[in-house]
Parts: structure tokens; sequence; C-alpha cells
């Protein structure tokens, strides 16, 4: 019975192996398969949602310098529309009546008084006119003709301080900018590179600061008869004047929340989300980690070449969350016009995909080791039943052959036994045979001695008659049983052949 249990869990564990070994090697295989995938996934969606945060700003980036190339292009035609404009009223002309100016430094807003000759434009002085309502000379007819600023400038020094004697450039309070100069040297002591160019006889075209405000202009030295330089001619587009560039930057969206931000060199928002927040300085702004994080991305745009792009990661945490969430802001700097442009958003967002997928990949399995699980308690189940049907006729067969070994052992014991008989038997059979054996011979011996002693017997012929047909009669006997004898030893020969 302890045998037949062994067998029954071998064939059920045989049975189990055959069913678990083929799926958990497939499992294991599917495993594998759901771990490399994932993570050739997340890999690739990261690198994909880095090349998405890259052509974004690359974009950008494009759009921005084109739209520096559109006004270049625009201030220079402007300039040469300005020139013409001159030309035909007679070019700049000074008169001995000095005009006092109350001159202020448009960077330090420092002032001063200055006296300096009336600039005229043809025959008629550019004046000193503030209210836009009143039209100047050159400057206005500019700006109907092009749309551009245009700015008349005199020079008050040997410095090349050059001062606004007509312009319709706007001030803050609404006023012709007139009586603002560009100083010579900047308050940080470096040379104004408009200054520095025009002075040299040459033109200046790029981004310059204006008054209030960043333009892409182009200035021209104005000459007098000896070739000196005594004022420059000024055109220029606002930096930010075209208000479809504001909005295609605004309008872009980075995933979910993320969004795209211009900042400049000292790191106030140029461009926020949504404008609410342009112009606000945010260069102390701290991530939730305590890092100044606004200025090390200014540190890291400064130092990029033209399409060149950075990366800064922070923690942010917006108002009503419990914990940081890490951003990723990809960053290009825009030279011409000391544009960072920042394209942002968190991390976790380019994982929403991977996350998917891998949520998926639990899933999977968690259903394969339910397949695992159940397959293996079917296959006990299904062995066990199948072991105890293979088992019961095994069972009878080796009752059945128990009973009949048990039988045979019972003939083989009574076979010992009748041939342990035939054998003792056989044994007195021999020994009778050999008494038999020495009778004849001593009754030949006798025999052969009557023979010889025949003739002296006569005389005893008739007492021996008896004796001889006694002897006959023995002999006969003897015979029969010699006979007898040896069909049993025929018998017992063939006993002993067959045992």
């Amino acid at each position: 019975m302890f045998q037949m249990m062994r067998l029954q869990t071998k064939l059920v564990v045989i049975g189990c192996l055959l069913v678990v070994i083929p799926l958990t090697i497939v499992t294991f295989m599917t495993f594998f398969q759901n771990k490399t995938f994932l993570n050739t996934t997340m890999k690739e969606t990261m690198k994909m949602a880095y090349t998405d945060l890259d052509h974004i700003a690359e974009s950008v980036y494009s759009l921005v310098e084109t739209q520096q190339e559109v006004n270049e292009n625009s201030v220079r035609n402007s300039l040469n529309v300005a020139r013409e404009i001159v030309a035909a009223a007679g070019g700049f002309s000074f008169e001995e009546t000095p005009v006092t100016w109350n001159a202020v430094n448009q960077l330090s807003q420092a002032s001063s008084a200055v006296e300096l000759p009336r600039m005229n434009v043809g025959n008629s002085w550019l004046g000193q006119v503030t209210d836009l309502k009143t039209r100047v000379p050159v400057v206005d007819k500019v700006q109907e003709l092009v749309a551009v600023s245009c700015t008349v400038f005199q020079r008050m020094n040997d410095s090349g301080d050059m001062l606004r004697v007509a312009t319709n450039v706007v001030k803050k309070d609404g006023a012709r900018a007139i009586g603002t100069f560009i100083p010579g040297v900047n308050p940080d002591g470096k040379p104004n590179p408009v200054i520095t160019a025009v002075m040299k006889g040459e033109t200046f075209t790029g981004r310059a600061f204006v008054v209030n405000g960043w333009y892409v202009t182009s200035y021209e030295p104005i000459r007098d008869a000896g070739n000196k330089v005594i004022g420059m001619l000024f055109v220029g587009i606002p930096q930010e004047s075209v208000k479809s560039l504001r909005q295609a930057v605004m309008g872009i969206k980075v995933g979910k929340t993320g969004y795209v931000y211009i900042l400049d060199g000292q790191g106030r928002y140029v461009i926020s989300m949504g404008g609410k927040r342009d112009g606000e300085d945010i260069s102390a702004a701290k991530d939730s980690a305590g890092n100044l994080f606004i200025q090390e991305i200014v540190k890291k745009a400064l130092v990029l070449k033209p399409r060149e792009i950075a990366e800064q990661q922070y923690p942010w945490m917006n108002q009503g969350e419990t914990r940081g969430r890490m951003k990723i802001a990809r960053i290009m700097y825009f030279a011409p016009w000391d544009w960072i442009i920042g394209v942002g958003t968190y991390q976790d967002e380019f994982m929403d995909t991977s996350r998917s997928l891998e949520t998926s990949a639990k899933r999977s399995n968690v259903i394969l080791l339910s397949i695992l699980a159940v397959s293996l308690t079917a296959a006990i189940l299904i062995w066990l039943i199948t072991a105890k049907r293979i088992i019961k006729p095994i069972v009878g067969i080796i009752d059945g052959l128990n009973d009949s070994a048990d039988k045979v052992s019972d003939a083989s014991g009574q076979i010992s036994a009748s041939s342990q008989s035939l054998a003792q038997g056989a044994s007195e059979q021999a020994a009778a045979i050999e008494e038999s054996s020495a009778s004849l011979e001593q009754m030949s011996s006798m025999t052969k001695n009557n023979a010889e002693n025949a003739a002296q017997a006569d005389k005893l012929m008739k007492k021996t008659n008896r004796v001889v047909g006694a002897a006959t009669e023995s002999m006969q006997e003897l015979t029969s049983s010699m006979r007898d004898i040896a069909l049993a030893s025929d018998e017992t020969s063939k006993i002993i052949k067959t045992i």
C-alpha cells in the first residue's frame, strides 16, 4: 500500500511538472520581455520627451530669429526711407542761436543742463516738441510711411553723448522722449556699442536699449561738411512689437501643464505664462529645495552658443500640493535679444504613457501568475484523479500476481516435498538393487559350483530337485522383481530429470 502511495505521488509530481515547467518558462520569458519592453519604452519615452522639448525650444528660437531677421531688414529699409526724407527736406544744419536742454541719461536717469546750437532740417528748426499731437519734421513722416520709430540725435560733447532733439519714441508719461540722451559710456563703465560704432562712422544695426525698452535698431551717423559726426539718425522697432510673436510663444503648450517662457539676462520675465507676470523680476525665486534655480538657469543660458541647449532640473511645489515634483526646463539663449528661452514641464508627465504600460505589464504578470497557480491546482487535481484510475487496475493486477505467487509458492513447497520423498525412495531402491546384485553374483557363483559339482551331485539331485525347483521359482520371482525394479528405476529417472 505504501508503494502504491509512492507511485501515486510520483505520477502527480510528474504530471504537475509537465504542466508547470512549460508555464514557468513562458511566465519567465513574459516577465523578462515585459521588463525589457518597459525599460526600453521608458528610455524611448524620455528620449522622445526631451526631443519634443528641444524641438519646441528650437522652434521658438527659430521664430525669434526669423523675427529678428525681418526686423533688421525692416529697419535697414526704413533707415533708407528716413535718409531720403532728410535729403528731400534739405538735410541737417545748425543755427548759431543756442538752445538749453535738460539732458537726461536714459540709463542712469541722471540729468544736467546743456546748451547746444539749434538743429535744423532744411530751413526749419526741429524744435523741442514733446506733444505727440504736434507734428515734428522727418520723424513723423518716417513713421507714417514705414511704421517705425524715428529719432534725430545731436552730438552733445567730445565723448559722443547723443541727445534726442526730435523723436516719436514715447516715454512712460506719454510725451515724446526729447531731452534724453545715449551716453558714450554705460553706467557699468563699458563703452556703449551704438556710440562706439557711430563715432567710427559706421552704421549700427542690432538690438539696443531705447528710453525704456529694447528695440531692433539701426543708427546712422550724421556728418557735417567736414565729415565730422555731429549726430545720428535712428529708426527702430520695439523688440516685442509683434503681438503675433508674443501670442505664439504664450500659446505653446508642453504636455498637460508645461509652457514656454522667456527671461532676460537679469532674470526678469519677458514673456510669462499667459502674460500675467511680464516684466517681473524672478531672479530670487527658489525651488522647493531652497535653490535659486532662476539664477542657475540664467547662468547656464548666458554661456550657451547659438542653438545650443542646456537643461535645468528642479523640484517645484505648487500651492495646495504636499510635496515637490521634479520639473525639467530645456534652455536656449538668443543673444541678439538677450532672451533666455525656457521650455518646462513636470517630469512625471513624461511618464504617463510609461506608467500606463507599466500598469498593463503588472496586470499581465498578475494574470500569468494566476494562470500558473490555477494550472498547478488543476494539474494536481487532474493527476490525482488520473493516478487513482491508473493505479486501481495496477493494484488488481498486483493482487492477482501476489495470489498466483502464493499458489506457486505452495506448489513449489509440495514439489519440493515430493522431490525429497522421491529422492529418498530412489536411494532405498538403489540400496535394494545393490543387495539384489550381490545376491545374483552369489547365485551365479553357486550355479557354477553346482555345475562343476553336478557330476558329483547326482546323488544329491533328488535332494536338490526340490531346492532347484524352489530356486527356479525364486529366480522367476527375482526376475519379475528385477523387471519391476527396472521399471521403477526408469520412472525415478524420469522424475529426477523432471525435478
